[in-house]
């Protein structure tokens, strides 16, 4: 094999992505790195504004790329989502899961409403959109789900009891739709990143994040946080005809911190 033939397994020219939570961090990498390999990209954020502002910013270098706005923790939101695209689009290629949420809380004091919230984001909304864009999927020849887990979901975190639980859900459900759905040709894989350095997890307070960054980046191998396209890439490899063989799997990327 040679090193051009290689390269032409991790290309997704043709292919048409859908991202959630797609404006900042680990998802606005996606969709930069799912455009540079040649994908059709859908932004998605709660807000259609900064959706299309950073879609904008990626078509400034070629790309196809389309603004949504999406609330993933809306009931029915999912169902309007695809809903509009398949008014735009015939088929679609790669579903990414991966808006989130993270609320801290002690369970003995988690009450039903961030239960709800947290398990609505996190889960609901990702099983229900898999659903929902199941009749577009089954129209693409090399169809796969990419579902965003989290380091905590395999080994759980005091102070973030229904975070953790509901990203091993989201594992669960990974493996059984890939069951369920393996005769439908669509791959469904979870992806487990380590911490990351997102405005997600790092204090806003310029003081606290340098402490803040030094013990997240102690407790892994390879001593620091990953950035969000070394997340980015592994989510391309496993949306890639480069994985046509790999489904119901969790692959971690994580620099050490579950070994």
């Amino acid at each position: 094999m040679t090193a051009g033939s290689a390269n032409e397994y991790f290309e997704l020219a043709g292919r048409v992505a859908l991202i959630t939570g797609s404006t900042r961090g680990i998802g606005a990498a996606i969709a930069e790195e799912f455009a540079e390999a040649g994908a059709e990209v859908i932004i998605t954020g709660r807000s259609r504004e900064e959706a299309q502002a950073v879609a904008d910013r990626i078509a400034e270098a070629g790309a196809v790329c389309h603004a949504v706005a999406y609330e993933a923790g809306v009931p029915g939101a999912a169902h309007d989502l695809i809903a509009a695209l398949s008014a735009h689009v015939s088929k679609l290629d790669i579903l990414v899961n991966n808006a989130a949420i993270l609320r801290p809380h002690r369970v003995g004091r988690l009450s039903e409403a961030e239960f709800d919230e947290v398990f609505g984001i996190n889960t609901r909304a990702a099983l229900f959109l898999c659903q929902e864009a199941h009749s577009l999927l089954v129209r693409s020849e090399s169809a796969a789900i990419v579902n965003l887990t989290a380091a905590c979901a395999h080994r759980p975190i005091a102070g973030l009891g229904a975070y953790c639980a509901s990203k091993a859900a989201m594992i669960n459900f990974t493996s059984t739709l890939a069951q369920e759905w393996a005769k439908d040709g669509i791959r469904v894989n979870a992806l487990t990143p380590g911490s990351v350095a997102t405005e997600m997890i790092l204090p806003k307070d310029p003081g606290e994040r340098d402490a803040f960054e030094a013990e997240m980046a102690s407790q892994n191998l390879m001593g620091r946080l990953a950035e969000p396209r070394e997340i980015a890439r592994a989510v391309r490899f496993l949306s890639s005809p480069a994985a046509s063989f790999m489904t119901g799997q969790t692959m971690i990327v994580d620099g050490g911190l579950l070994a």
